[in-house]
């Protein structure tokens, strides 16, 4: 058989960044354009094991091992070991379902192949099945993934949320609102909904007293504009039952960490850099205690994935 260096590196570089797209994807971790095209471009060098003097078997194992954890700590850059290994459990988890499937169409229609070193080359001739396998893996993934977030934003209702604007830092109760899909028009930000009680310590008094007045949002983005908040300031549209239209008035936060209430670990989600805070003139009921809840937090914050639980 002959093998083509471009085409192994090309269909290697491709599946291997739909594998990372997918890790990411399972496992609730983002990463940048940037960051996924270098660890595609890895995982086409990778290939060339193939051209490699046959290798113990051992070796060979050790050698996927090292690379796939060298990958993860490029592409995702986990700070723990605990979520080193479940993102590299879920990169293989991904990983072996395609390979399965594009094996399991080669079997089914006699499609030829050569392996070495634990490596599989299909030829031009299996690109088709490559790609019906990725596709196929795509699809079950992505359904796989939509439901482990939605099951997570279920027991995620409820979490302590931390503020942090100009030289202020102040913790209040937060609450998961299925029904807020509200974003900042202009960067497609998640908005968080803050009651106009609770804007008040941590925003300008007089400012929060002319939401709660119902002043025209041109009238209070003007008073605004002469403030330390002038680069924050965000107009916010929204829809709602009752009320065909209007705005909310929003603010750009320097940093907002959240802290699920069901997680059993000590740790955090820092927001995503540009998250709003929309205040409302009303008082939200969370049902949580004295005081109820003071933010409604937008889910896509607290989405996660295997390797949050």
């Amino acid at each position: 058989m002959v093998i083509y260096a471009e085409y192994l590196f090309v269909e290697n570089a491709l599946t291997g960044g739909l594998i990372i797209f997918l890790t990411g994807k399972v496992a609730g971790i983002s990463c940048g354009k940037p960051l996924l095209i270098i660890g595609s471009t890895l995982s086409g060098l990778y290939s060339f094991i193939l051209f490699w003097d046959s290798l113990h078997p051992v070796a060979a194992f050790l050698s996927k091992l090292c690379f796939s954890v060298i990958l993860i700590l490029v592409v995702f850059r986990p700070l723990k070991m605990r979520k080193l290994a479940r993102i590299t459990m879920i990169f293989y988890l991904v990983s072996f379902a395609m390979g399965g499937i594009t094996i399991g169409a080669m079997y089914f229609l006699g499609i030829g192949g050569l392996t070495r070193n634990s490596s599989l080359y299909l030829g031009i001739s299996g690109y088709l099945y490559i790609l019906f396998g990725c596709i196929l893996t795509y699809l079950l993934f992505s359904l796989l993934s939509d439901f482990i977030k939605s099951r997570l934003i279920q027991e995620r209702t409820f979490a302590d949320v931390e503020i942090f604007i100009a030289d202020k830092a102040v913790t209040m109760k937060g609450m998961v609102d299925t029904g807020n899909f509200l974003k900042d028009p202009l960067t497609g930000n998640p908005v968080i909904i803050i009651s106009a009680v609770a804007a008040k310590k941590i925003l300008p008094v007089e400012i929060v007293d002319e939401v709660i007045k119902g002043t025209d949002v041109r009238v209070i983005t003007q008073k605004l504009v002469s403030s330390i908040y002038a680069a924050r300031i965000r107009v916010i549209p929204f829809h709602s039952i009752g009320k065909e239209r209007g705005c909310l008035i929003g603010i750009r936060p320097d940093k907002i960490h959240i802290k699920s209430h069901n997680k059993k670990s000590e740790d955090f989600i820092v927001a995503s850099k540009g998250t709003i805070l929309a205040i409302y003139k009303g008082k939200f009921s969370g049902g949580q205690s004295d005081n109820d809840c003071s933010i409604l937090l937008h889910p896509s914050l607290l989405e996660g994935g295997i390797a949050d639980v």
